[in-house]
């Protein structure tokens, strides 16, 4: 598997500047150690029915092994990921000093910790406006997109104005304001219809 996720006893903590190693390297490291985690909790399984617990134990342990390696490759995928998406903001994407952050190649989990990140850092800092990019879903199975609606109800949890389609239709403007600046519909939104 070349890059051994193994090599890298720290969890998480990964070099951007010296790795080499494309994005989407990574995330198929993470899907090969996904299914080597999945094919290990089966035979698990199937060695406990058969009463070799021991086995059984080794196993589990084995794919625990895998699936936290796959974590690691995936983080490392997502990482890298926003590097390439977003130049100048940090791995993270929680410091984006062009006021927009693309999302493009993140899995949903991933565009969502990174969104709230954001928008935390955004509302602490006094940031006016962030534009997420989070695209059609062409590339999404069916053209219906995976990360607008879970990404919109995301921003809904925040005290801003979100508005989708601005600039174009694959973004999502948000703006930092307070609840008086939201409005009524804002209010409504917070508090849910008081009539029904």
């Amino acid at each position: 598997m070349g890059n051994s996720a193994s090599n890298n006893n720290d969890a998480g903590a990964f070099d951007l500047i010296a790795d080499t190693t494309s994005p989407e390297d990574w995330r198929e490291q993470g899907n090969q150690l996904a299914r080597a985690r999945n094919e290990a909790f089966m035979a698990s399984k199937a060695a406990y029915s058969r009463g070799d617990y021991a086995l059984a134990k080794q196993l589990s342990l084995q794919g625990k092994t895998y699936a936290r390696q796959s974590k690691e490759a995936h983080s490392k995928a997502a990482a890298l990921i926003l590097q390439r998406n977003n130049p100048g903001a940090t791995a993270t994407g929680a410091d984006n000093p062009r006021g927009f952050l693309d999302l493009h190649g993140l899995r949903v989990q991933e565009a969502i910790a990174v969104v709230q990140r954001a928008l935390a850092r955004g509302q602490t800092l006094g940031q006016k406006k962030l534009v997420l990019v989070v695209g059609k879903g062409l590339h999404s199975p069916g053209g219906v997109s995976k990360l607008r609606p879970a990404i919109e109800e995301i921003v809904q949890r925040f005290n801003v104005r979100a508005t989708p389609g601005v600039p174009n239709e694959g973004c999502i403007t948000v703006e930092f304001v307070t609840r008086a600046e939201r409005g009524w519909l804002g209010w409504l939104a917070d508090v849910g219809c008081v009539i029904c």
